[in-house]
This record gives C-alpha cells, sequence and structure tokens, in this order.
C-alpha cells in the first residue's frame, strides 16, 4: 500500500473514482476539476494498493479569518473510495497519513465539511459552527421597493464584491481570504449575481442559483453594508419570479432577522416556512505552535504567560504543547499556569465555537487554577463562525 500525490497519468482515474463515490457526471465535473485555481497535484492525496487507485482526497490551501487573526488552513475535500474496497479502513489510512503530511508541513489548521461528523470525530476532527437554514416561499418576503435598484453583475463590479466581501470577513468570523482567482472560479460557476447599485454605490450583492427542475431559488451568499441593500435584495428575491421557494442559510444570530422579513401572515409561518440549525464544518489542530505564533500577535495586550497542552493521539509524542503568549514577550517555558484538554475540544475552543470557560465548566479541559478560565476566554473569544456556500469547497 502507498500514499502520495497522484501521478499526472493517475488524474482521470482520480476524477473517475470521485464522481463514482459522489454519483457526478464525469464529463459536468471534469472542467471544474481541471480549472480549479489552486489545481496542484502535490495537494492531492491518493491511496494506491497493487496498482489500482483505492482512496483519494484533495487539500484545499487557504486563510481562514477569525477576528483580527488569519490562519492558513488546509482544507479536506473529495474523500472518496472505490466502492469495492470499502469498510476495510484505506479511507482512514489515508486521513491518517495526511494528518502526518499536513503536520509535518506545520500546516496550524485543518477544515471538512463532513458527510457524516461521527466517522471524522474518530480522526480528530470537530464541528466548529452550526447554521440556521430555512426554505421560505418566495411570495412571503416582502416586495420592497429598493428591489428596483438590483441590477446584474458586470465585470467591472468585481473590485465592489471583494470590498464588501472584506467588510463581511470582519464581522462575521469563520470565513476565508477571497483571492482574485478563487473570485473568478466563483464568478464563472453556473450561478447567477446581481448587485444592489444606488446610483453608482454598489452596497451589497447576492449570488443565487435557480434549481429549475426544483422550482427553487438556492442563495449562495447573500452581503450588504446598509439597510436598503438589504431590502433590495430581499425585494428581489421576492419580485422577480425566480422560482417558488427560496432556500437559505445564515449564521444563527440572523435567523430573527430573516424572520421579521416575512409577511405578517403567521398561519402561513407556520404551514410553509421550514428552517433547522445543522452543523457545518468541522476543524482539527494540526500543529499547535504554528497556530499560536499566528495568534499571538492578536494578543499584544496580554502579559501573561500559560503552557497549554492538547492531547492528540495523531501526532508524535501524542500531544501538542505550546507557550501562550503575547508576541513581544519572550517564550519561556516557566509559566504562570496550565491548560489541558482533548484535540477536539481545543479545535472548538480555537474555531470560536466554544469558549474556554464553558468547556471548564463542562469538565472538557482542565486547568491549573480555575480562573486561568476568564484569561482564556479573552485569548480564544467565542465567535458564531460561519461560511457561505460560494466559498465551500
Amino acid at each position: 500500500m502507498e500514499i502520495r500525490a497522484p501521478h499526472s497519468s493517475e488524474l482521470d482515474e482520480m476524477l473517475d473514482l470521485m464522481c463514482r463515490a459522489f454519483n457526478l457526471d464525469v464529463e459536468l465535473a471534469r472542467d471544474i476539476f481541471y480549472s480549479d485555481p489552486f489545481f496542484d497535484l502535490l495537494e492531492r492525496r491518493v491511496l494506491v494498493d497493487k496498482g489500482r487507485l483505492i482512496s483519494c482526497l484533495t487539500v484545499v490551501p487557504g486563510v481562514f479569518v477569525l477576528g483580527k487573526a488569519r490562519i492558513p488552513i488546509a482544507g479536506i475535500a473529495g474523500v472518496a473510495t472505490d466502492e469495492a474496497f470499502r469498510r476495510r479502513g484505506y479511507a482512514g489510512a489515508l486521513l491518517r497519513d495526511t494528518i502526518r503530511w499536513l503536520y509535518d508541513r506545520k500546516t496550524p489548521l485543518s477544515m471538512l465539511y463532513p458527510f457524516s461528523p461521527r466517522y471524522y470525530r474518530k480522526f480528530g476532527w470537530e464541528i466548529a459552527s452550526v447554521e440556521w437554514s430555512c426554505e421560505i416561499p418566495s411570495r412571503l418576503l416582502p416586495p420592497y421597493s429598493e428591489s428596483r435598484f438590483v441590477r446584474p453583475y458586470r465585470g467591472e463590479d468585481l473590485a465592489h464584491l471583494r470590498r464588501l466581501q472584506e467588510v463581511h470577513l470582519q464581522n462575521t468570523p469563520g470565513g476565508f481570504e477571497r483571492e482574485p482567482a478563487r473570485w473568478q472560479w466563483i464568478l464563472r460557476q453556473k450561478y447567477q449575481t446581481v448587485v444592489a447599485d444606488f446610483h453608482g454605490s454598489v452596497e451589497g450583492y447576492m449570488i443565487y442559483e435557480v434549481q429549475s427542475g426544483r422550482n427553487r431559488v438556492e442563495v449562495r451568499e447573500i452581503i450588504f453594508i446598509t439597510s436598503r441593500a438589504q431590502r433590495a435584495l430581499i425585494g428581489f428575491l421576492s419580485s422577480a419570479n425566480l422560482a417558488e421557494t427560496v432556500g437559505v442559510y445564515a449564521p444563527v444570530y440572523r435567523a430573527q432577522q430573516w424572520s421579521t422579513w416575512l409577511t405578517d401572515n403567521e398561519d402561513e409561518l407556520l404551514t410553509r416556512v421550514q428552517a433547522s440549525l445543522r452543523p457545518t464544518y468541522m476543524l482539527r489542530i494540526i500543529h499547535l505552535p504554528a497556530l499560536i505564533e499566528h495568534l499571538r500577535p492578536h494578543w499584544r495586550s496580554w502579559q501573561g504567560t500559560i503552557r497549554l497542552v492538547v492531547d492528540d493521539s495523531f501526532v508524535p509524542g501524542g500531544a501538542h504543547q505550546a507557550i501562550l503568549t503575547a508576541e513581544d514577550s519572550p517564550k519561556t517555558s516557566q509559566s504562570a499556569g496550565w491548560a489541558r484538554g482533548g484535540v477536539h475540544v481545543w479545535s472548538q475552543i480555537v474555531g470560536g465555537y466554544l469558549s474556554p470557560s464553558e468547556a471548564y465548566s463542562a469538565g472538557l479541559i482542565t486547568l491549573s487554577q480555575p480562573d486561568i478560565a476568564d484569561t482564556l476566554d479573552d485569548l480564544f473569544p467565542k465567535y458564531y463562525p460561519f461560511t457561505t456556500l460560494a466559498e465551500r469547497f
């Protein structure tokens, strides 16, 4: 058994395996597979046994945004195993090897969108984001008059979209810095894009997909910086006659916001609107010292020192260790206290999904002194992390 990057001659075989695993049309998937702006043989991993490609995955590099921190991250996508060889541990072997490979590269974090959280939890990933999803009959959305300011996207609008998405990242942790190549890749998909343009002032945009077979519109990204842009885009969904139903995915704190946009017909709200909470992505600490180095510049006002131990059976020695200090403080081995816990809970903490004090109260981490929890809450703030459908891999 061999785990490595694929040879160029094996790429079609890898594509065929992924399409069979995910029930995709090979010809339709081929362009997406080869036109990925981050296409790199070295970022793809395959497991080959006796000359046969059995399992594969793709590593998607990116920069994860948490508050003011920008953290390099390795996304894991397209994990697939030949149906004839499933439930034999091949995918698990590939994931374990990939964790070691990323650790050797000192990758701070890894992220994936799971088909089964239970499965990936075995390898150290843990749920770190929950989103609110809703199916809304489009006629229940108010036909705001500002919808007249919505127009189709034009090429010269890209600078506006980039600016608006940057504002979104500052206010909604958990997304990605989006390079020009990724923007171009998103905008060349089968999605539609509109902007809220108020006499030359672009204050919002929306990327959506019309699923005609389901008579449904799926909102893949909706971003606005003013209330009138918000009304314009919602009014467009109501009045453009795109489809009968609108599918929305939003941070949990925006659930009430969307509900206030609906009409006042409570009977229809009870019977026609379907909403739920669902987990989205999972995070995993890969290399704790590298992660802390990216966080230290944001702790300038803190003068303390804490030793952090993260138990992880997949890394050398069975644990990560790092000294938490501010950027300008010496990284001494002596510390005023310590904190310890498993990779699952600390992945949730560093991702802003769970506060250290919550984890300590629940018995998920141990501390040398209880009051360290308050300091850790300042170092690892709790967020409501969210990624839009448009940026998911």
